[in-house]
């Protein structure tokens, strides 16, 4: 621990308890003694009345010494969102990125993790290794936790926090819902996209086959036959079998409304002596987005790529959950079986000027669509057990997630001097196969011994294992179709299928060729095993300390190769060994006002995709990314102290502080390889620092005004706000060296230009805010949520092209929920209404360029307002 870090911390306690001396001292007449036990003879009997200290303290909160946050069913029920990714942004200090990927106090993914019932996810993204938590609905759920100061039971990769998702499991009593819904956005809803047609069955989300390989091509890839070794007729006959029309065509039409249904349900009884319960949920969710966004990409201060660009997507989720749990004496035991299938389905076209276009006009008509399913296949067994006192926590999980995109096709037209789009230049027409499959097994548990030492005193003390193994595999193969060079006028103004249809492949106007590198595909696993020790004591009374020490090795490995089996020359291994200690300390000083103080050291490993040397283009930011595997593990050091002041039930005050010591962050920036043709790669920086303060408040209260109208006595009102600040610093000083992966040497850091700059990722800002009231039968809360501007991509500058960062900006989302209960007959219904984005805020990625271009729109749009009504009928 370094002096600096010391004295910070101290100074950071110091306020906190200065801000807290007041309020204690109003309260010493009644904090005297820990618990005060007073007999009364009362006509020969005698009661002990035990008066306890921090009454008000929630039962999560009184129960854990760590700095957390909470989410339980009430709150999923009252926010209304759909998934997981979406309530997660009403917990403290959290943001989500993309609807998808919650960030802790605004730290980037990577400084995140995702648990699911306490066992590790692997992630069907290519970019990520945390899950994208869009993929859990909320009817899955029971709650989830936020853990924002580290414990040494939980996996060493930790730095702003770790989600804790937790399954619904054993239901109080019998149950059964179905719920129908739909939606709308004001951008897409009822207005005309764009689509293509795809196969019979794509509003399921499953393909019905047209995408699979075609017989020629398969055949070729699992023979490891290069292409180009074939005979002109079987050339002709492997483009002639891929699928021209139906994944080719873009139309115009009218969207229709967004559609989900779900059926949930549980059961609860006794066989013997056994308790036992179950339950299930399965859903399905499809919706609509158009984006007309402007892009316009800066170099050296010139504009030199500007289009207007509209893509449509068509989202289709289905999910199912099944859990059983059995019980007896002191022993539980649950299964939990999860299953998630995403599709998105999307047409896009792009018009504009390119600086990189041929011709007399640079404009240029650009067109692609593809197909991209995700899914996840989870299977958990746990279990709890206590004998005396010991208990013997246990868990073992099996998952695998995929993604799937076949026949990703973009194709290039240029806008001749009459503004017809012409097919006038070779080889502008791509056909992109890529498949990635991820499989984790993990088990783990830990054995606690709770040992009295004193009335109301104990300590427990735990050791535990874990283990974790992930591999994965991705497959790519690209092709095109060259020529097209001196075709007709005729075919160079035809349609899609029309240009590339079988009169037109044939040696002498299009031929499919095969692209490939060693670097196309890649191979990678990760390996983890750990043992703990920690020991949870209540040294005084109400000061509660957890101390514990965990070991971690790691090896991850990355190897890339093309299809015929050639190894790549990039290859990555990195293997680690850790002692990561962690320490925290809970003074409950006077009544329901406690003071948390934590000190942890944790690590950050590089992601795969981030060590492959594969070229990878993302569809979704339409960004070109390649890894770099000379990447090293962050080393964090953490600090964090929170004040925690309890007024009454549902009722709480607390401010918090953090610091953070990255060595080594690991930082995502684009570079310029050609004049206005960029890729994005990752770097370690030398070290970063980041400090900043929570604020929370919560109440619960009986309305303030119109005490006498029935309606407003008979609801309880609700208010929460939570803020996070946070301010961070790159420190990249002269003479620290940085290993560039665009010349693969080592550069001094001043050369890259980030000393001083803030933290990839990190915003200054985060506030949610929620109002509303409870009866009864009905439910309204209004929900705010405001992230601060981040850099989403640093600008690396060259001796040629300067780059800016690219900013995101997301803005204030305004959101409104609704529930009501009502009866027909004897049968019980809920409404739900619900608006987001009320307030119509666009998404907006900008950069902003010195010298008087200013700010230029890398990719913004609008976003629209989303109306959605469900109907849910109880049984």
């Amino acid at each position: 621990m370094s002096d600096r870090s010391l004295y910070r911390l101290l100074m950071l306690s110091t306020a906190f308890c200065a801000l807290a001396v007041p309020t204690a001292a109003a309260q010493e007449a009644d904090a005297d003694a820990p618990v005060e036990v007073e007999a009364q003879e009362d006509e020969d009997r005698a009661l002990d009345t035990v008066v306890v200290r921090g009454e008000f303290i929630p039962a999560p909160q009184r129960s854990t010494s760590q700095v957390a946050s909470f989410l339980s069913a009430e709150d999923l029920s009252r926010q209304g969102d759909s998934n997981a990714a979406l309530a997660l942004t009403r917990l403290s200090g959290l943001s989500v990125v993309d609807d998808r990927f919650a960030y802790v106090r605004g730290l980037g993914g990577r400084y995140s993790s995702a648990l699911l019932n306490g066992s590790p996810l692997p992630s069907p993204e290519p970019l990520r290794r945390t899950v994208p938590l869009d993929l859990f609905p909320s009817e899955v759920l029971e709650g989830a936790a936020v853990q924002k100061t580290y414990s040494v039971s939980y996996p060493g990769e930790f730095g702003g926090g770790v989600i804790d998702l937790k399954t619904v499991r054993m239901p109080r009593e019998s149950y059964a819902n179905v719920e129908i819904g739909a939606g709308l956005n004001t951008e897409t809803s009822l207005s005309e996209g764009i689509f293509y047609r795809g196969s019979d069955t794509d509003w399921t989300g499953f393909d019905d086959g047209l995408r699979d390989l075609p017989g020629p091509i398969s055949k070729l890839i699992s023979t490891g036959t290069p292409l180009s070794s074939l005979s002109d007729a079987e050339i002709e006959l492997a483009g002639e079998s891929l699928v021209n029309s139906p994944l080719t065509v873009i139309q115009n039409g009218e969207l229709g409304p967004d559609f989900n249904a779900s059926i949930d349900g549980g059961w609860s009884g006794n066989i013997g002596d056994f308790d036992v319960g179950a339950v299930g949920v399965v859903g399905y969710d499809q919706s609509w987005e158009t984006q007309e966004a402007t892009r316009q990409f800066v170099q050296s201060g010139t504009i030199g790529t500007e289009l207007e660009s509209t893509e449509t997507t068509m989202d289709v989720t289905t999910n199912a959950l099944g859990s059983a749990t059995i019980g007896w004496d002191l022993h539980e035991v649950q299964a939990t079986a999860f299953y998630v299938h995403s599709t998105t389905k999307e047409a896009q076209i792009d018009t504009g000027r390119d600086f990189n276009a041929p011709g007399s006009t640079g404009e240029v008509y650009d067109e692609s669509t593809g197909w991209f399913e995700r899914e996840l296949a989870f299977f958990q067994l746990r279990g709890l057990h206590e004998f005396g006192d010991f208990a013997f926590n246990w868990r073992g999980s099996v998952a695998e997630s995929s993604r799937d995109a076949p026949y990703e096709r973009s194709l290039r037209r240029l806008v001749d001097d009459q503004g017809q789009v012409r097919y006038s230049v070779a080889n502008s027409y791509n056909v992109r196969f890529s498949e990635l499959t991820d499989e984790n097994g993990s088990f783990g548990g830990d054995l606690s011994y709770t040992l009295p030492i004193g009335p109301y005193r104990d300590a427990v003390f735990k050791a535990g294992y874990d283990y974790s193994k992930t591999e994965r595999e991705y497959a790519f193969q690209t092709f095109r179709f060259a020529g097209g060079n001196s075709i007709p006028l005729d075919v160079q103004l035809a349609r899609p299928d029309f240009l590339f249809s079988p009169d037109n492949i044939s040696p002498s106007r299009f031929e499919l060729v095969e692209s490939t590198s060693t670097n196309d595909s890649y191979r990678a696993d990760l390996e983890v095993a750990a043992g703990f020790l920690e020991a949870d004591v209540e040294l005084l009374d109400y000061v509660r300390t957890t101390i514990g020490l965990r070991y971690e090795e790691g090896e991850e490995n990355v190897e890339t190769f093309d299809r015929f089996g050639n190894v790549g020359t990039g290859n990555a291994t990195i293997i680690n060994e850790y002692w990561l200690p962690s320490a925290t300390l809970t003074w409950n000083f006077a009544d329901d006002l406690q003071l948390r103080l934590g000190y942890s050291e944790t690590v950050a490993r590089p992601q795969f995709r981030e060590l492959a040397l594969s070229s990878y283009f993302d569809p979704e930011t339409e960004r070109t990314y390649r890894g770099n595997n000379q990447l090293l593990d962050s080393e964090l050091t953490n600090y964090d102290a929170r004040l925690e002041y309890y007024l009454g039930r549902d009722e709480f005050i607390t401010v918090a502080g953090f610091f953070k010591e990255i060595e080594n962050p690991i930082e995502e920036v684009q570079f310029s390889t050609s004049t206005f043709v960029f890729e994005t790669t990752f770097i370690n920086s030398p070290k970063a620092e980041l400090f900043g303060g929570e604020f929370e408040y919560r109440r619960t209260f009986d309305s303030p005004v119109f005490t006498d109208v029935d309606w407003f006595a008979e609801r309880d009102w609700l208010f929460s706000l939570n803020y996070t600040y946070t301010s961070s610093e790159i420190q990249a000083e002269s003479g620290t060296q940085i290993f560039d992966p665009i010349t693969r040497s080592l550069r001094d850091a001043s050369s890259f230009g980030i000393d001083g700059s803030e933290l990839q990722g990190t915003p200054e800002n985060i506030l949610n805010m929620q109002f509303g009231w409870q009866s009864d039968v009905d439910q309204f809360t209004l929900l705010l949520n405001w992230v601060d501007e981040r850099i989403l991509q640093r600008g690396i500058d060259s001796a040629t092209a300067e780059l800016p960062d690219i900013i995101e900006d997301p803005g204030i989302q305004l959101d409104a929920v609704y529930n009501r209960d009502f009866v027909i007959g004897d049968q019980d219904f809920t409404l739900g209404l619900r608006a987001r984005n009320i307030l119509g805020e666009a998404n907006e990625e900008y950069q902003f360029s010195e010298g008087g271009l200013g700010r230029t729109e890398f990719n913004t749009y609008d976003r629209g307002t989303s109306f959605s009504a469900t109907l849910k009928m109880r049984f």
